[in-house]
């Protein structure tokens, strides 16, 4: 790949990943207001949100950052494996998978149709499994991102300096 084009595949990398995060970051704060809310009126009205959130930016975020990933994977030096930090960012990025799709996304769907039959005090409680499901991915996220500004592990060149 040329000097140019990884230039530019960084610059989007690292505007997705932004993006990426700070949907996630307005996620828990639109699930903080939900929950912190005594009104079933008000959860009902900001709760779809957050499925919204994730349909219209996280997930297409998270695909084409995904899709980078493999474009720097197979068509740079740095590989999928090659270097330990990088392996550690793909690992990490399966471990989102479950704290976005059935952790985060499946328990809000459940709690919303949760709140519209039995009613939001009796529901409420269980909102608190969907927050750790969106701090975990916070923390999983902000681990990735000093990774990839630290790149611990990282292979020193002869010579070079710590």
């Amino acid at each position: 790949m040329k000097v140019k084009s990884l230039k530019w595949l960084r610059i989007l990398h690292i505007m997705s990943a932004a993006i990426w995060f700070g949907g996630t970051i307005c996620i828990l704060a639109v699930a903080l207001m939900c929950f912190s809310s005594s009104s079933e009126a008000a959860f009902l009205i900001t709760a779809p949100l957050i499925p919204e959130l994730y349909r219209r930016v996280i997930l297409p975020a998270a695909l084409f950052i995904i899709l980078q990933g493999l474009i720097y994977g197979f068509f740079t030096n740095w590989g999928f494996i090659k270097h330990k930090w990088v392996t550690a960012k793909w690992i990490f990025t399966i471990l989102l998978i479950p704290c976005i799709g059935a952790g985060a996304i499946g328990q809000m769907f459940s709690l919303i149709e949760k709140v519209k039959q039995s009613g939001y005090s009796s529901q409420v409680y269980e909102g608190n499994l969907f927050l750790v499901f969106i701090i975990l991915q916070v923390l999983i996220m902000l681990l990735m991102i000093s990774i990839s500004a630290l790149k611990p592990w990282k292979k020193k060149l002869p010579g070079e300096k710590i």
